[in-house]
């Protein structure tokens, strides 16, 4: 999964290799999410809204990481090591039960060696605008490449599926990189306003999104009778559109009008007909990746140092993202996903209007000063 990010991106002056080893990483195991709800579910007996369990366990963990280890920790290659390393071996145990309670016990593990890594990998990446760029890139990358994969193999069970991840996960193992910084001190933070907004508003774009996006593969099949494979398709789309949004993101400052415009996107891949299916997923990835660098940006321009807040913005998007599976498969269970795209589509565009609502109400105020930001 590294060869195309490094061929976009070039040498190791960008970002090294172990950490957008990382990064792809953790983006497969999100990319492999919707293909993983059927087989989990059909091999242990659950309903599909019940494997949601998996999603929430894995990226609370995700979040309690990238929390936690700023204030614990100082970033250092030997934890990305170990982190990766752990990552590894969760996945082959992944393979390995016939409890369904047990899957979730190791998921939950996996999510905080993966929230690990990402921690390590933005502290890096908010220190330098080309790491961001690298890093941000790596994700969408991934997941267009491995979508049809991705789909493929998890017609052949959910092991084959966490073989795959253990496989992506060894680069970050092979491979060292430098990685510096200091445990951030108690009481040592911004006390700007504004990024506590801007947090609350990165929460709700990746809850409100992630519930209705780890569904759209359902959405597919009983909504719009697409086939798996044409509908893996979407994804790939979405990840193109998300490469192209990261390239470009850095070149417009209005990150909120791209966040809030996900929302009309998501209605139309359950309201349209099947081609509005997949332009709002690739819509949806390409104004979700113009808008989130440029509201990290807005975060590090208003903290006290550039990583300051990488930890937590990563760890409230995650908290999103573990809320989001729960939304979502309660209405999965309930049959209605449409209500599920109206729910979404207005959280979605709220949580655009909110990063709006900062940058139009202080734009007059110096980005750089958080006393007054």
């Amino acid at each position: 999964m590294q060869g195309p990010t490094r061929i976009a991106y070039g040498s190791g002056r960008r970002a090294p290799i172990a950490l957008i080893g990382a990064t792809a990483a953790v983006a497969l195991m999100y990319a492999a999410t919707p293909w993983l709800i059927t087989p989990i579910a059909e091999r242990y007996g659950v309903s599909e809204g019940a494997v949601g369990a998996v999603s929430v366990a894995q990226v609370g963990a995700f979040a309690v990481a990238n929390f936690a280890l700023p204030r614990l920790l100082a970033p250092s290659g030997r934890i990305l090591r170990i982190a990766a390393l752990s990552l590894v071996g969760l996945n082959l145990l992944s393979t390995v039960p016939s409890i369904f309670g047990v899957l979730v016990i190791l998921r939950l593990t996996a999510g905080f060696a993966a929230g690990t890594m990402t921690w390590l990998a933005w502290t890096n990446a908010m220190k330098k605008r080309t790491s961001m760029a690298a890093i941000a890139s790596t994700g969408p990358i991934t997941t267009l490449i491995a979508a049809p994969i991705l789909a493929y193999v998890a017609g052949h069970g959910d092991r084959a599926v966490y073989l795959v991840m253990a496989l992506a996960t060894i680069p970050g193992v092979a491979f060292g990189a430098r990685i510096s910084g200091e445990r951030r001190r108690k009481g040592v933070v911004s006390r700007s306003r504004s990024n506590r907004v801007l947090l609350a508003a990165l929460a709700g774009s990746t809850l409100f999104g992630s519930a209705l996006f780890i569904n759209e593969a359902i959405v597919a099949r009983d909504i719009h009778g697409i086939p798996e494979f044409a509908a893996s398709l979407a994804f790939s789309l979405n990840a193109a559109g998300g490469l192209r949004g990261a390239r470009l993101s850095s070149r417009h400052r209005r990150p909120g009008w791209w966040l809030a415009s996900i929302g009309p996107a998501a209605v139309i891949t359950v309201f349209g007909p099947p081609a509005l299916f997949f332009v709002g997923m690739a819509w949806w990835g390409f104004a979700f990746w113009m808008g989130i660098p440029g509201v990290l940006q807005m975060l590090s321009d208003r903290s006290l140092s550039p990583s300051e807040r990488a930890g937590d913005a990563q760890g409230l998007m995650a908290v999103g993202r573990a809320l989001g599976p729960i939304l979502g498969g309660a209405f999965v269970d309930l049959g209605s996903l449409t209500g599920l795209a109206v729910i979404a589509g207005v959280g979605l565009v709220g949580s655009g209007a909110t990063v709006i609502g900062v940058q139009e109400g202080r734009e007059a105020l110096p980005p750089t000063d958080p006393r007054t930001a």
